[in-house]
């Protein structure tokens, strides 16, 4: 089979992050000079600072992508043919100069990419992943250059690339992230998998033989905040409060900018029904930040049946399901931080026999601890 060359996307980022970055400090540096002025009159200007702030973190990330691509220079994946059911396998080639050894992290990503409304808003899903580190001294080291080896299984029910260029479908991606002195090493390709004639004959590849996993450990749960403990009614795990700190706090932080928007335009006495509106989603908003700093779920597992029950502060509900009324457990991801480099979190997902689904845990951030 005939491999490909795939470069990979700093570069196309480079030229997106420097273009957005100039036109929105462009827009709006001068309200720098205008709000304070404004600010004497009314202190709701203040507001205003919130987009040259922006414009600073935009042009930080400009200035970090050219600073990785000056260090890394263009890397390009050599793969061969990848089919559902069979594999992806290729190599990284790019530079890491000065390095001795270097540990890799790979991530196969399977996403939905959707654009909606006349903004042409593009959200990618994350609908699958796999990852795993490339140890020290697999990763070749010389003087024309690094070659990083992949090697990844693809399930035989996944879906296949329908997205062309930048339209609408499915995508994967590769990502390989390296944490170095300096700048760290960050790219991802848009690799194409398709379903061929083979697929689902192929033996997969092991990764766990190519890049050997820890035993997990009870105690490797708990320190994520999952404890299993043995009990007179069976076992019981138990899903502790603020399990995602960061992702509660960039939560909190979204939200209470809402809030901020709400009193804004209550203030400047926008029509009732938009402050409504917008208060309704608040109260949503509010609900998912108790449930990510407060919220706990305690599943118990006995020999005929499993009692669930799910507490914001203490306070919720039990449910008792017969053992024989779920059909199928497996993991399903709720929700993902932003982008196509995001965290997914998953949550492990029962089908019953009515073909109603019930979350027995969720905000698993780490795969492994989900399976």
């Amino acid at each position: 089979m005939n491999a490909a060359a795939i470069l990979g996307n700093t570069r196309s980022n480079l030229r997106t992050s420097w273009f957005f970055s100039v036109v929105w400090n462009a827009i709006s540096a001068p309200l720098l000079f205008i709000i304070p002025q404004e600010y004497e009159r009314n202190h709701l200007a203040a507001i205003g600072l919130l987009f040259p702030v922006i414009g600073v973190g935009l042009l930080t990330w400009a200035v970090t992508t050219t600073l990785r691509w000056r260090r890394f220079g263009p890397s390009r994946f050599e793969m061969s043919p990848a089919t559902l059911g069979g594999q992806l396998s290729g190599t990284i080639h790019t530079r890491f100069n000065g390095v001795q050894s270097i540990r890799v992290t790979l991530k196969l990503t399977c996403l939905d990419r959707i654009t909606r409304g006349q903004d042409n808003d593009t959200r990618e899903n994350i609908i699958w992943r796999e990852e795993y580190v490339v140890p020290e001294g697999q990763v070749g080291l010389g003087g024309l250059g690094a070659s990083i080896p992949v090697r990844f299984t693809i399930p035989a029910d996944a879906r296949e690339t329908t997205a062309v260029g930048k339209s609408d479908g499915i995508v994967w991606v590769l990502a390989a992230e390296a944490n170095l002195p300096g700048v760290d090493f960050k790219e991802d390709f848009d690799v194409p998998v398709r379903r061929g004639e083979s697929a689902g004959t192929v033996e997969p590849v092991r990764t766990d033989v190519f890049a050997p996993r820890e035993p997990m450990s009870p105690s490797d749960l708990a320190a994520s905040g999952i404890h299993i403990t043995p009990t007179h009614e069976g076992t019981q795990y138990y899903f502790g409060a603020a399990r995602n700190t960061s992702f509660a706090g960039g939560l909190t932080m979204f939200t209470l900018l809402w809030t901020g928007a709400i009193w804004l335009q209550y203030t400047l006495d926008f029509p009732r029904i938009f402050v409504i509106v917008t208060a309704g989603f608040e109260l949503l908003l509010l609900y998912i930040v108790l449930d990510t700093w407060f919220g706990t779920t305690t599943v118990t597992i006995s020999s005929d049946a499993v009692r669930r029950r799910t507490a914001i502060f203490g306070v919720g509900n039990t449910r008792v399901m017969p053992k024989q009324s779920i059909k199928r457990l497996d993991l399903h991801i709720s929700m993902q931080s932003t982008g196509r480099t995001g965290t997914p979190y998953y949550e492990l997902r029962a089908t019953l026999d009515t073909g109603k689904h019930k979350h027995f845990g969720s905000g698993i951030r780490n795969k492994r601890y989900a399976e």
